[in-house]
């Protein structure tokens, strides 16, 4: 029998930190995952066992099949954007102020707080850590530390069997899509906490597909994992569904382009 991405990576699977409709549940706290808590934000991609000393995280290995990450776009498959840009809304840079308790007080969608929420699809998401597909998706940590990413549509109710099976919110809210009037997007990005996940704030409609917005979540108090993160994202099924692109603003000066079908793309964040 094939081993799953999920068993190759020994991650701590399917523990759902995500909200349905936008909301966020909060990342760092009861995780149950075994994890610490850090309380200063690493940069997207950084693995938090560089900034910590708790020296309880590991990068995960892989002795057999690796994905073959690349940084090649097919033709017109951004629609022009360029794969790394600066947000083209204002984001103000909000630092943490932990009080006593232990809690942050500065909003963690604060990288999306600007950003325009229409037009706009209507949908749902959820997110998890760890492994998500049985036999796609991000496998391990590029050796680089470079920030991965991947995005994939689910269109009809046999996409479902590339999920891994499991119990948790973001599997459930794919597997219970009607794909006759809706569909499911998949972001996965890498490596970092688990409590640093994509969050969608829009759906537009495009000629082609969609084109989803939204950001990585910022939470003043993370886990200390090093792990990949999925958001599922259901949504009202356009016209016409051939591709899509997702944008995700990572830091105040930086935004993410990935389209679906270019497979896992690794970003060196050094430029």
């Amino acid at each position: 029998m094939q081993r799953t991405r999920r068993a190759t990576l020994g991650l701590v699977g399917s523990v759902a930190i995500g909200a349905l409709s936008g909301c966020l549940a909060p990342g760092g706290n009861g995780s149950g995952d075994g994890s610490t808590e850090t309380r200063t934000h690493p940069s997207p991609g950084t693995d938090p066992g560089t900034e910590t000393d708790d020296g309880g995280t590991e990068t995960p290995t892989d002795a057999g099949e690796t994905e073959t990450p690349t940084n090649e776009t097919p033709t017109d498959a951004l629609d022009g954007l360029d794969r790394v840009e600066t947000p083209p809304y204002e984001v103000e840079e909000v630092e943490c102020n932990v009080a006593d308790s232990g809690e942050g007080d500065r909003n963690p969608l604060y990288l999306c707080a600007n950003m325009p929420a229409k037009p706009s699809l209507s949908f749902e998401q959820a997110s998890t850590r760890g492994a998500l597909f049985a036999d796609e998706g991000l496998a391990r940590a590029p050796d680089d530390n470079g920030d991965q990413l991947y995005a994939t549509l689910l269109t009809d109710a046999d996409d479902i069997e590339r999920l891994e099976d499991n119990s948790g919110d973001a599997y459930s809210l794919a597997a219970d899509t009607d794909f006759e009037s809706h569909a499911v997007l998949v972001v996965q990005t890498g490596w970092g906490s688990g409590s640093i996940v994509p969050h969608l704030k829009r759906i537009e409609e495009t000629a082609d597909g969609i084109h989803a917005f939204g950001c990585y979540t910022q939470p003043c108090v993370y886990t200390s994992d090093f792990t990949a993160r999925s958001t599922v994202v259901r949504f009202e099924r356009p016209d016409t569904l051939d591709s899509g692109v997702v944008s995700l603003t990572v830091d105040p000066s930086t935004r993410y382009n990935v389209a679906t079908g270019e497979g896992v793309v690794t970003i060196d964040p050094s430029g």
